[in-house]
């Protein structure tokens, strides 16, 4: 998995506005095979709550077009966000190469939005 810590604002630039897909490739989850598709997300979540924590993605209405700032901590705000995944229709022991986990992955738009230099959000699109 790529260390997104490292030159976190670089990463963030590179992420602002994808869909969960293209967080989940310029990660590099994909490229690790020996790994469950519960293990990769987990990784998936740890990243989102990182993020969270550095006020750099907030949860966001789409309908409503408003951030929410709800005090709850990254991992509950995470899994509000993603509380939609589908692992009813995914063996979370399986790859993350299953039709349900790509429907969803490059169609999730909402819950969450990117926060760039302070003052400009982007939406997933």
């Amino acid at each position: 998995m790529k260390n997104y810590k490292e030159d976190f604002d670089e990463f963030m630039i590179g992420v602002n506005g994808n869909n969960p897909i293209g967080i989940w490739w310029s990660l590099g989850l994909s490229d690790h095979d020996e790994l469950s598709l519960k293990e990769k997300f987990n990784l998936f979540k740890e990243f989102f709550c990182f993020a969270i924590k550095e006020n750099r993605i907030i949860e966001y209405d789409l309908k409503k077009n408003v951030a929410i700032f709800s005090k709850d901590d990254p991992d509950v705000v995470f899994d509000r966000i993603f509380s939609d995944f589908p692992w009813e229709k995914v063996d979370e022991n399986s790859s993350d190469e299953n039709k349900y986990f790509d429907i969803y992955m490059h169609t999730k738009f909402d819950g969450w939005a990117t926060l760039c230099a302070g003052t400009h959000l982007f939406i997933p699109e």
